[in-house]
């Protein structure tokens, strides 16, 4: 039988980690089921009461009773680190801020794999930037930036002149 008997520091410390504004649920639950053990709660009435399983609360118990509060709270999940480090993310911020051209999320993976040698995809680019709240202007999907402006005067022009030749032409002749 699992049984925790706290001390008066230990209760202080329990109250002040169960009380941090950014706690995770989950470890506010095994902070919970430290404190009723303490109370002299059993480990079915407390299973009952947070609505888990003995066994889960058996688990959190001993592993407080060996590790302390440390082993309460949750551990860093599995995965790979990100290739795009935050040396990284902040070069790709000054670039940015830069504002001499336009990005598309494949232009800056380029930028990337250019300057740091660090090949990612758009889409992870895409990502990191969001959750860093840096913004890139996309390009625009039309081709007006590469245009010349007395040609497409002139251009314009010549159509103009076209349809009003066509209208005149192209009128209907009535039937009687």
């Amino acid at each position: 039988m699992y049984r925790v008997t706290l001390t008066d520091e230990l209760r202080t410390q329990l109250n002040q980690q169960a009380h941090q504004p950014d706690i995770a649920p989950s470890t506010s639950d095994r902070l919970e089921m430290v404190r009723l053990s303490d109370a002299g709660w059993s480990v079915p009435r407390i299973a009952l009461h947070l609505q888990q399983h003995e066994q889960t609360v058996r688990a959190w118990i001993k592993a407080f009773l060996s590790s302390g509060f440390d082993a309460l709270s949750n551990q860093p999940r599995g995965g790979s680190v990100s290739k795009l480090s935050a040396t990284i993310l902040e070069a790709i911020g000054q670039e940015l801020e830069k504002a001499e051209r336009t990005w598309n999320a494949q232009q800056i993976a380029d930028f990337i794999a250019e300057h740091f040698g660090v090949r990612v995809q758009a889409g992870q680019v895409r990502r990191k930037l969001r959750q860093a709240r840096l913004s890139y202007k996309r390009t625009s999907r039309s081709l007006r930036h590469k245009q010349k402006p007395d040609e497409v005067a002139a251009k314009k022009e010549a159509h103009s002149t076209l349809e009003k030749g066509r209208c005149r032409s192209a009128r209907p002749v009535p039937s009687r």
